[in-house]
């Protein structure tokens, strides 16, 4: 009888209890390049990357150009040129195909650059949506899918934050 009493005293307090009244935690997860692919704005850096990269793409062929050419000149004209006349071709040969060497490191580096401050500058503005989105939607928890072992489908928020990342200024 005690045992019964005191069963009835435990449920009780439990159901008086705030944890009996807690709401269930709300969880969801996106994917980064989901949103990143999917957005406006992600569109648009990815269109400008590109851009950048065509117009150095074409410059690096037009100094591949200027220094094939030269390369045929040096060839053709070699048996015709003095030994002086030759070696001052093959000098500005050798500062073309340097030239070039530097032009295509630097080229990779600022790509490099710029594809870090791109996803620098996406993370920055995608937080704060994150943040915006998920106090609004009463979320406990967000999560980026990469760090997810295992989430059903139906908590996959990525969707609506392409939505609402395409909708804020920021």
């Amino acid at each position: 009888m005690k045992k019964v009493c005191a069963l009835f005293v435990f449920l009780g307090l439990l159901m008086a209890s705030p944890l009996a009244y807690a709401e269930t935690p709300k969880i969801g997860y996106f994917s980064y390049e989901r949103v990143f692919n999917g957005s406006k704005r992600g569109q648009e850096e990815l269109k400008a990357f590109a851009k950048r990269k065509a117009e150095l793409e074409k410059i690096g062929e037009k100094k591949e150009a200027e220094l094939k050419a030269l390369q045929e000149s040096l060839e053709k004209k070699a048996s015709m040129l003095s030994a002086e006349a030759k070696m001052e071709k093959q000098k500005e040969y050798q500062q073309k195909y340097t030239e070039l060497q530097r032009f295509a490191q630097d080229s990779n580096n600022e790509l490099q650059q710029l594809d870090k401050d791109i996803y620098t500058r996406f993370m920055l503005s995608l937080g704060k949506v994150v943040q915006k989105f998920g106090e609004e939607q009463k979320y406990t928890l967000i999560l980026e899918v990469r760090i997810v072992g295992y989430a059903p489908k139906e908590i996959d928020i990525t969707d609506q934050l392409i939505k609402a990342f395409d909708a804020a200024k920021d």
